[in-house]
C-alpha cells in the first residue's frame, strides 16, 4: 500500500490538518472550491478545534518588494487564498478567507465553445483521476485543490514551483521570443513583459493532451495547437498578488475566456516547509484492482 499513501498524503495540509473524511479512493488530491461551509438556515457553524474560526483575511502588509530594477519581486510562497496558509473547505471558514476571488463582485464565465466543439473538446480525460502537471491547469485549479506555488524571481527568469500536481515552470524574463515552430510541451514555450507593475507571460506551443482544467466551472476541455495564453500576475502588496488569464484558441473557442482575478497570499509561517506531493493512480495490479472495487462499491450505495 506504499503508493496509495503516497497519492492519500495530499489529504494532509502543510500544516498538519487531516481530513480523513476527504481521503476517500474516488477523489483526488486536495480540496477547497469557491463555496464556502453553509450550515443551514437558521444553524450556528460548531465552534472549530483548531482555531480555524479566527482566521481571516490577512491585511495588505505594507509596499509592495521590489528588485533592483524596480519592477516588483514576485518571490515567495504563495497560497490560493487570503490566509497566508493551508485552508479546506470541510471547517466554517470564513469565505473572504477561503476564495480566491469573490464571484459576485468578479465574475468567471464560463467558456463560449464554437458550435459543435464543446462536445469534441470536452472529452473524459484518458489519464484518470491524478491532475496532469502543465499550463494553464496546474495554476487554474488550486481554486479547488488549494495547493501552494512557490515563486522565486532572478534578474533573468521566473521559477515557479507547485505542490501539487508536482510541475516545475522556467519562466525566463531575457527578452526571448517564441521560437518560429516549438515543440509542444506540458507547460508551452514563454516570454515575458513588463506591463507596470504587472508581469506579463505570452504562452503558445501547449501539448494538446493538456486540459484547461479550475477555469469557469467548465469541467475542463482539451484545446487545438493554435491555443494562446496571456498570463499576469500582480503584486499588489506585501502580503498579496493576483494570478489572471486569459485564453485564446480560434478552433476551439468563439471568443477568448478571461478568468477573475484571483488572490494568492504569501505564507506567514517562517517554519512553512515544502512538501513533496505525488499523485498515482497505483498501476501495480494487485492495488488498483482493489481500487476499482472500491470505486465500484461506492457507486453501487
Amino acid at each position: 500500500m506504499r503508493e496509495t499513501n503516497r497519492r492519500f498524503r495530499s489529504c494532509v495540509g502543510s500544516s498538519g490538518v487531516v481530513l480523513a473524511a476527504l481521503c476517500v479512493f474516488s477523489l483526488p488530491a486536495f480540496a477547497q472550491g469557491q463555496g464556502s461551509y453553509r450550515p443551514g438556515p437558521g444553524k450556528t457553524p460548531a465552534p472549530v478545534v483548531g482555531g480555524f474560526d479566527k482566521i481571516h483575511p490577512l491585511p495588505p502588509g505594507g509596499p509592495t518588494p521590489r528588485m533592483a530594477d524596480g519592477h516588483p519581486d514576485l518571490t515567495g510562497r504563495w497560497y490560493p487564498n487570503a490566509a497566508g496558509r493551508m485552508l479546506q473547505f470541510a471547517y466554517p471558514l470564513d469565505p473572504a478567507a477561503l476564495r480566491q476571488f469573490d464571484p459576485k463582485v468578479t465574475p468567471e464565465g464560463p467558456p463560449s465553445f464554437k458550435p459543435g466543439m464543446e462536445a469534441k473538446y470536452k472529452r473524459p480525460a484518458p489519464y484518470g483521476l491524478c491532475d496532469q502537471a502543465g499550463t494553464p491547469s496546474t495554476t487554474l485549479e488550486q481554486d479547488a485543490q488549494h495547493a501552494p506555488m512557490e515563486l522565486i524571481e532572478t534578474p533573468g527568469r521566473l521559477v515557479m514551483l507547485y505542490e501539487y500536481p508536482l510541475d516545475v515552470r522556467m519562466v525566463y524574463m531575457n527578452g526571448r521570443v517564441h521560437p518560429k515552430d516549438p515543440d509542444p510541451t506540458f507547460n508551452g514555450d514563454s516570454t515575458t513583459h513588463w506591463e507596470g507593475d504587472t508581469l506579463v507571460i505570452d504562452v503558445i506551443a501547449i501539448d494538446e493532451r493538456m486540459r484547461n482544467f479550475g477555469g469557469g466551472g467548465a469541467g475542463g476541455w482539451f484545446h487545438s495547437d493554435q491555443q494562446h495564453i496571456i498570463e499576469h500576475i500582480t503584486r499588489t502588496s506585501k502580503n498579496y498578488l493576483t494570478y489572471q488569464i486569459t485564453i485564446e484558441d480560434p478552433v476551439v473557442l468563439a471568443k477568448p475566456w478571461s478568468s477573475a482575478p484571483r488572490i494568492w497570499s504569501l505564507a506567514q509561517d517562517p517554519h512553512d516547509e515544502w512538501g513533496e506531493v505525488f499523485c498515482t493512480l497505483n498501476q501495480e495490479p494487485e492495488e488498483y484492482n482493489k481500487i476499482k472495487a472500491h470505486e465500484a462499491q461506492e457507486k453501487g450505495k
